[in-house]
């Protein structure tokens, strides 16, 4: 039996809820330090930065007055510096109450007002209201594309007709066939799984491994084709894994 994304962050939310965003080894819990969090945050700066810079060039829109939603929130990595460039409310969505509570801590120590956090249930968004801005970074791409194609489909109606949404997507990879496969079973498999991490470790353990789902180009246009006729794509490419930031300027 296949185990579910939704577990996995879960998981991820009780024990590493800084690695689970950023899969290197200085943010897992037993070795973050006070400079690497603030790396981390860092991190967050430039991404929020570049994106703002991104929109304006591809739609002369400015950020400054945005609402903006960040799904997939994690602790804040990305709502809290969006908080920093516009005076209206940004909201952070994430399945871990654990991650929402360090979210919470972390507007708290910087002191942002206009930034608040909130659990949802992984399948339906909350009740809320309109945002200029959507934004979603290496979040749709850990979960199963069915639920995540739901998903995007929501956020898309929640971006007000004029505002844009600013989604990471990924479609595609160019690992060795040898290295996709094993990463593969890791996900899909967790009695594979187990029996890597206990051969990793060399004592019995499940080291929980975020999936990694691809979703089919042709699926997400014609999605896109029901809110906008201009629909701007960017390139990714993370470890091997091939997707695109598509910004997408809702028209209907």
């Amino acid at each position: 039996m296949k185990r579910d994304s939704l577990d996995n962050w879960k998981k991820f939310g009780k024990t590493d809820p800084y690695f689970g965003v950023l899969s290197d080894e200085k943010y897992k819990t037993e070795n973050i330090t006070e400079d690497g969090l603030n790396e981390f945050f860092e991190t967050g700066e430039a991404y929020v930065k570049e994106t703002a810079e991104r929109i304006t060039q591809a739609f002369s829109i400015s950020l400054d007055q945005a609402s903006i939603l960040d799904f997939g929130c994690g602790v804040g990595r990305l709502a809290i510096p969006f908080s920093r460039i516009t005076g209206k409310e940004v909201v952070g969505l994430d399945i871990s109450p654990e991650i929402i509570e360090k979210a919470k801590e972390h507007a708290h120590t910087f002191e942002r007002e206009n930034v608040r956090f909130q659990v949802y249930d992984g399948k339906n968004l909350p009740e809320l209201p309109s945002f200029d801005l959507v934004n979603s970074y290496i979040v749709l791409q850990h979960i199963e594309v069915d639920r995540g194609l739901a998903l995007l489909q929501q956020l898309l109606d929640k971006v007000k007709i004029g505002g844009v949404a600013h989604v990471q997507i990924t479609h595609g990879h160019e690992l060795p066939t040898k290295s996709y496969l094993n990463f593969y079973l890791r996900t899909k498999v967790p009695a594979y799984n187990f029996l890597y991490s206990s051969i990793k470790h060399r004592e019995f353990k499940f080291e929980p491994v975020m999936q990694m789902n691809l979703y089919n180009t042709s699926l997400l246009k014609s999605l896109f084709a029901k809110y906008s006729s201009e629909v701007k794509e960017v390139k990714t490419n993370h470890g091997g894994f091939l997707g695109s930031f598509y910004m997408i300027k809702r028209e209907y």
